[in-house]
């Protein structure tokens, strides 16, 4: 086999990546989000309280982008950070209201392309196909 035949394993895996990834950016670009802001929205709403340095590890990014893209997110009044009493360095992450709001559109995005993608395949074959991804990501060389 060679490398970027439509019939690896490996291409098909990101032609999926690929297509996902277009939806989702479409879509979270007509509420005015890029996927590093729907990514931290998300984490923040199930993370409250997190502090900065959680969400760069989740994000894989460095100190300054994380910065950087709170800054973003608070300028919009999705997020606020807050000083706890206990430990004035470490900012407290929390989302607003109108940052509960937007995340509620987000998460709806992925339900969406969920269901979609359910709609795809009969549901032994899903199971089967989660089944084997499971397996690859727990086996995934190093």
């Amino acid at each position: 086999m060679k490398f970027g035949m439509t019939d690896s394993l490996l291409e098909q895996l990101y032609s999926i990546n690929n297509l996902q990834q277009e939806y989702i950016q479409k879509r979270l670009k007509k509420v005015g989000l890029t996927t590093q802001q729907a990514r931290t929205l998300n984490y923040v709403a199930a993370n409250s309280g997190t502090i900065q340095k959680n969400l760069g590890i989740y994000l894989g990014k460095q100190d300054a982008t994380v910065t950087n893209l709170l800054k973003t997110l608070e300028k919009q009044e999705y997020i606020t950070r807050k000083i706890p009493d206990d430990n004035e360095r470490q900012k407290r992450l929390y989302l607003t209201a109108k940052g509960t709001a937007i995340v509620k559109e987000v998460q709806a995005i992925f339900i969406g392309l969920e269901e979609n993608l359910s709609l795809l395949l009969p549901p032994a074959e899903k199971t089967e196909l989660m089944q084997s991804l499971k397996n690859i990501s727990q086996q995934f060389p190093e």
